[in-house]
């Protein structure tokens, strides 16, 4: 094999280590996450052109949570739980890039590198859903302001699966998503009532 075959194949199989726990999470529970984040990023940009507050939980699309659920999937409730995550998470991510196409008063093509980010990874996903719960939690509880009072903060490894890699890679990224998603749920979150 020559160099630039071995460089190929070398470039190839790196892809394919770094795209695999991404997919992977996308298609737990029928893919769950990922169809929720699509439909939370088209809500969040609809919210944000007619001058909405954000705030994912109004969406019955996110109340119902089992948009595109299929029996063969498994336990609603377990699709309901991931797609509500993809939801929120999408949600914010439509809303501030409408937000910030807005105020450029053009579309340029170019995405903030965390929003692409915070996609990918399910690490940051994660740990965004389990600090807004947390952060919301405690605005509604009128405790004090503090995301790594949490045990799930602390341990950083909810959610983890060997297949994403490096569970100290992992924490660091579960970490940065909890403390984003608390500062938007305490500052901002307000839970859906029945």
């Amino acid at each position: 094999m020559g160099n630039r075959h071995r460089r190929r194949f070398v470039i190839g199989a790196l892809c394919l280590t770094l795209v695999s726990p991404t997919f992977a999470f996308a298609q737990s529970f029928g893919g769950g996450y990922d169809r929720g984040y699509r439909e939370g990023v088209q809500q969040g940009e609809r919210d944000g052109r007619d001058g909405r507050d954000p705030q994912a939980e109004r969406s019955s699309v996110y109340r119902d949570g089992d948009r595109g659920y299929q029996g063969r999937y498994g336990s609603r409730d377990a699709y309901r739980d991931e797609f509500r995550r993809g939801f929120v998470f999408g949600y914010r991510d439509g809303y501030n890039r409408y937000r910030a196409v807005n105020a450029q008063g053009r579309r340029d093509g170019r995405r903030d590198p965390r929003v692409l980010r915070g996609y990918q990874d399910p690490a940051y996903a994660r740990g965004y859903s389990d600090g807004w719960e947390k952060g919301t939690d405690d605005r509604e509880d009128r405790d004090r302001y503090d995301p790594v009072s949490h045990g799930d903060y602390r341990d950083g490894d909810e959610g983890y699966n060997g297949s994403y890699g490096s569970r100290d890679a992992y924490k660091n990224n579960y970490r940065a998503g909890f403390r984003q998603g608390y500062e938007q749920g305490y500052r901002n979150g307000e839970r859906y009532r029945r």
